[in-house]
């Protein structure tokens, strides 16, 4: 029989403890965006800096190739596209507006002058004779 003599050992060393597990990250995979929306959102810019009809007009074109790519393949940029094709409607409706505008200004003033010629000045002489030295 094993004789007790009070003593307790204890170990030397704990055993390996394995490392603690980082907490999962989850990777949200981000849908490309779509180039053409990229440029039909630039081009609509473009006309606040002065572009127009032609900025307009290219982000217009842009931004339906856009739509029905995005449709297509399920990229991100449906908002830019959107942006793009409002922004260039708005610009050339803006432009043919200021035609209309400027077109109407010169037939407005072309019918005045026709319809009054004798308010003009006209080239004839003084009627304040000039004085003989």
């Amino acid at each position: 029989m094993a004789h007790y003599t009070g003593r307790v050992q204890t170990p030397t060393a704990l055993p390996a403890q394995p490392p603690p597990q980082a907490p999962p990250v989850l990777v949200h995979a981000s849908r490309p965006y779509n180039t053409w929306a990229i440029v039909s959102a630039s081009f609509a810019a473009s006309t606040i800096l002065g572009t127009w009809c032609l900025g307009g007009l290219v982000a217009i074109i842009t931004g339906h190739v856009a739509r029905s790519q995005i449709k297509r393949t399920g990229e991100a940029g449906e908002g830019l596209a959107l942006a793009g094709l409002i922004a260039g409607y708005i610009s050339i409706g803006l432009f043919f507006l200021f035609v209309l505008a400027y077109i109407a200004f010169f037939v407005f003033i072309f019918a005045f002058a026709a319809t009054h010629p004798g308010t003009f000045p006209s080239p004839s002489p003084s009627a304040v004779p000039i004085a003989s030295q």
